[in-house]
Formats: structure tokens, C-alpha cells, sequence
């Protein structure tokens, strides 16, 4: 029986290409494992590129992100053989446990990379939200001998210490485990830890996996976890899944707050082992916690002042919690409106705030002079292109944003969405989802928007939004990917990046008494605004 100082355990990271901001898990794996005395390193795919597109890349091709240079602005070299290098690593490195923490996107290529050591026969426990959304599927892969679902935290030590005393791996909480006769043995679930517990430790990560761009500038950003879950029912989303998971197994309420005392005591220590430029706080919805916590959390980081990065749901936006956010450092801001049909994103999304309230509470945030972009999806079951262009006069009303970000619908295990497509039989069941800017999975008949309508909107969407409905025919030839396409789309591309995207955030003046959008500002009275709330 190894010594624990003798027990090496690899952390793998199957990230896609380029997906910046180090993730949590893998922090607190790191100062857990190491706490108690373990020997462990990390093997992190995210600087390795392959053939297929991918986020980061497709955000700036899309005109939904300004353009950043991995090797000037991060410099780092990307890599092409990953599969190789990792057999390397664990072959040199010769650990007794690998652990991955799994979404569907990687799914797949966790799998090659388990297929890449399986004669090394070396123990492997695949964690994370795919697992847990979706743990039969997991084991459709023969080369899966286990998993882990829930929370991970109490897990990996469980099973390490299983794998070093030599005992069965078959009844750890918390894991569904292959034995070699192929039966599978499916585990109680441990209790919910206390998020409060444990502060991640980074120094496994290479220095540039810190750098992101952010509003046009590029940050040393690190993550922040304030709270783990969301209280919404989005029907796009497995956060709420995440939620009845706990409930129905009886393990408590998924929703937690950090204390404030805590979260300040974790920001201190990251700024003096890491000395970050930016906390980019990874909670699914910031400001859905009771407006005396926002305060205290403001005041609190009065004594911080680093500049901070949020996503939230306009809805919950306030004058003044705006303003006190602003005033101890609040640097930018992620806000989803996903859909623009009023009917569609209440009926289908679950999301019920009315258009009048979304262009109302905008004005809001505009006025608080905080930069903020806009989230949208198109392609979700039973969208016509109609429904999208009502995303477009939406967006159109907005005033003050200074970038789009559009994502094609996934239907990800978990969500309530992926029901409804598979109900419609608009997926095959075993299909395994990409991310959010590759080709949609779903075929749907007319008249709702096929997967190459879907890649033509995607080419020219934030145009739609800025220019003025006269140059739409225009546009709209620009969908088709051909010559002429092509062309339009570049000519219609450099204006927008000169005129929308050149500035960075800090460069760009946003005023409020700009009337509509800053994207419809060539031609204002194009708005829905005028109607809606005249």
C-alpha cells in the first residue's frame, strides 16, 4: 500500500480549444487532493487545437467578440497533438487514479482519450455535469468503468483513498461503477458539501490560462464561485435538472450562498498568490440573491476594488444595486434575453418577463453606465425565422450594449428542451451534443429554420442589429456562404468592426441619451421601441 505522498493522481482536462477561465472543479480538486496529502498534476487540453471550429474563434468570425491573438495577446503556441502528448504524460507520470470533470461538449473526447491509454489500464473516475445529466449513456462506452455524479468534492477522495488501501471500488457513494464482468453497481449519493469549506488552488495552471479578453482589453482573470446552482426553470439549461437532482434524491436544497466572510477571505488569498487584474464570477445568475447581500457583498468589496465581470438576468437589475456595484468595481456585465418572441420564450423558454419589461429594465442598466453585452440563441425547437427576426427588433430596442453573443441551441442532456426535440423527434436519443457555436443537431421540417438557415443567420445576425432594415436585402444575401455571399458579408463585416467593435469598452462612450441602441443608431425610428413603450 502506497503512502499518500506516494499516490500520484492526474487531473485531466478535456476542454475544447481556446475556452478560457481555468474551471472551479479542478481548483478544488487540486487544494482538496493536495490537502490531504497527495501527489498531484495536471494535464489541461485547452491550448491543444484540432480540425474542428470552435468557440472562441467562431465568436470573433461571427462579429460577436473583437479580435484577440492567442500568441500575441497570451502568448502561448498552440499544439496539435494531444492525444500523443497525454499518453506521454500518463505514461511518464504513471499515476494511480486519472480523474476527469466532464460536460457534454468534451464528452467525446474524453473518450478518445481514455481509448488513447486503455492498454495502460489505468483508474479512472469521469465527474461533472454529463455524468450526472446523463450516467447511462456514460456506460453505453464500454472503456467507462466509472463515474461519478453530484458533487465531486467528497468523491475523489473517497475513491483515492479506495484505490490506495486496495479496497472495492463498488460501493463508494456517489459512483456507478463497471466491474470486469461488466455489471454495473449504482451507488447511494453522498450528502451536499458545504461550498463555504474549501478555497480552489490554481498554481496547477500555466499562467496563460488566466488570460481572457474582456471587453477588448485582455485581463489576468480569475474565477470566482459566490454561489453553485440557479433559481430559474430556463428550459435551455441543465441548472435546474442540477437542482431536482438533489431534491429528488433527497440530499438538500443544490441553491447555496458562499458567506461574505468567506468570499472575502478567498479573494484576499487569490490576489496574493495570483495577483489577478479581474475576478470573473462564474455564477449562472449574480443578482438572484436578496438585495441586502448584494449590499453587503458591495461592501465588503469596497476594501477589494478589483475590477469584476457577472452574468445576470435583466430583470433583477436596480438603480442602485447598480450603482453600488459600479462604485466598488464592477468592470462589465453578461445579461440573456435568449429570444425576442414574447409567446415563444414564456410558452417554450419558462422565462416570463414581457418585452415592454425587458426594453424598460435595459434602460436601467443603460443608464448605469456599466458596459454589458447580450445573449442570444436561435435554433431552438419550433423557432421560425420569423421568431428570429423578433429576437432581432428586440435587440433593436435595446439601448447601450456594446456586444452581441449569439449561441446556436444544444440540446444538452438535462434540459427541458432536449425533451421537447426528442418528443418531436427532431434528434436522434444517442446523439452527444457540440458546443454552442457548431452546427445544430436538430432536423426540423418547415417552416421552422433548418441547420443551414441557422449557419447563415449566425453569419450575419449582429448585422440585422445594427444597420438599418433599408440594407436587409442585402444582408440577407450575405447568408449564403458563395462569392457573392462572401463578399457582401466582408463588406458589411469591416464596417461593423470599425464603427461597433474597433473601440474597447473603455474607449466606446455609452450615453444614455442615445435613442434605441447603439446598433440601431444609424436609424433609430427602425426600433420596435417606439411602439412598445412610446
Amino acid at each position: 500500500m502506497p503512502n499518500k505522498t506516494d499516490f500520484r493522481i492526474l487531473l485531466a482536462y478535456p476542454n475544447l480549444p481556446g475556452m478560457l477561465v481555468p474551471p472551479m472543479a479542478y481548483g478544488l480538486f487540486f487544494r482538496i487532493l493536495r490537502g490531504e496529502g497527495y501527489k498531484v498534476d495536471l494535464f489541461d487540453t485547452t491550448d491543444y487545437v484540432a480540425d474542428e471550429s470552435v468557440s472562441p474563434q467562431n465568436r470573433v468570425k461571427f462579429l460577436q467578440a473583437r479580435e484577440f491573438d492567442d500568441a500575441d495577446d497570451r502568448k502561448v503556441t498552440h499544439r496539435t497533438n494531444m492525444l500523443g502528448e497525454f499518453r506521454e504524460v500518463v505514461e511518464k507520470y504513471q499515476p494511480h487514479l486519472i480523474l476527469f470533470s466532464v460536460v457534454e461538449d468534451v464528452f467525446l473526447k474524453t473518450i478518445s482519450m481514455l481509448e488513447k491509454i486503455e492498454d495502460l489500464k489505468v483508474p479512472h473516475l469521469l465527474g461533472g455535469v454529463f455524468p450526472t445529466m446523463a450516467p447511462s449513456r456514460c456506460f453505453d462506452y464500454p472503456i467507462v468503468k466509472m463515474i461519478g455524479l453530484g458533487e465531486g468534492e467528497n468523491t475523489v477522495i473517497a475513491v483515492s483513498e479506495a484505490l490506495r488501501c486496495q479496497k472495492s471500488l463498488m460501493d463508494i457513494p456517489g459512483t456507478w461503477y463497471r466491474d470486469a464482468d461488466s455489471k454495473i453497481y449504482k451507488n447511494s449519493l453522498p450528502a451536499l458539501v458545504d461550498i463555504n469549506q474549501h478555497q480552489p488552488d490554481w498554481s496547477l495552471f500555466e499562467e496563460s490560462r488566466f488570460l481572457r479578453p474582456m471587453g477588448g482589453r485582455i485581463f489576468k482573470s480569475v474565477p470566482i464561485e459566490t454561489y453553485r446552482g440557479c433559481p430559474y426553470n430556463c428550459a435551455f439549461c441543465n441548472s435546474p435538472s442540477q437542482r431536482d437532482f438533489s431534491t429528488s434524491n433527497e440530499l438538500g436544497n443544490f441553491l447555496r450562498r458562499k458567506k461574505i466572510s468567506a468570499l472575502k477571505d478567498e479573494m484576499l488569498a487569490n490576489i496574493k498568490l495570483y495577483d489577478p487584474e479581474l475576478f470573473y464570477i462564474i455564477d449562472d445568475s449574480f443578482l438572484a440573491r436578496p438585495r441586502d447581500e448584494i449590499h453587503e457583498f458591495c461592501n465588503m468589496y469596497d476594501e477589494i476594488r478589483l475590477p469584476f465581470w457577472w452574468q445576470s438576468r435583466p430583470e433583477n437589475c436596480r438603480p442602485e444595486t447598480l450603482a453600488h456595484l459600479k462604485s466598488v468595481g464592477c468592470y462589465r456585465i453578461s445579461f440573456g434575453i435568449e429570444c425576442g418572441n414574447e409567446t415563444y420564450r414564456n410558452n417554450v423558454l419558462l422565462r416570463k418577463p414581457t418585452n415592454k419589461d425587458i426594453i424598460s429594465q435595459f434602460e436601467v442598466i443603460a443608464d448605469s453606465g456599466l458596459p454589458f453585452s447580450v445573449n442570444l440563441i436561435i435554433g431552438m425547437p419550433d423557432e421560425t425565422r420569423e421568431l428570429i427576426m423578433d429576437t432581432v427588433e428586440l435587440v433593436r430596442s435595446l439601448r447601450g450594449y456594446d456586444s452581441l453573443t449569439v449561441s446556436i441551441f444544444v440540446p444538452y442532456h438535462g434540459t427541458v428542451l432536449r425533451q421537447l426535440a426528442l418528443k418531436k423527434s427532431y434528434i436522434d436519443p444517442h446523439t452527444i451534443c457540440q458546443h454552442t457555436t457548431a452546427h445544430s443537431v436538430l432536423n426540423m421540417p418547415a417552416p421552422y429554420v433548418s441547420s443551414s438557415d441557422i449557419d447563415g443567420l449566425m453569419r450575419v445576425l449582429p448585422l440585422y442589429c445594427y444597420f438599418p432594415k433599408s440594407e436587409w436585402e442585402h444582408i440577407g444575401r450575405a447568408e449564403i456562404d458563395d462569392e457573392l455571399g462572401n463578399q457582401i458579408l466582408s463588406e458589411y463585416s469591416t464596417i461593423y468592426r470599425h464603427e461597433f467593435l474597433k473601440e474597447n469598452q473603455d474607449q466606446k462612450q455609452i450615453k444614455s441619451t442615445v435613442v434605441g441602441s447603439l446598433a440601431c443608431r444609424a436609424s433609430p425610428k427602425d426600433s420596435i421601441r417606439h411602439t412598445v413603450i412610446s
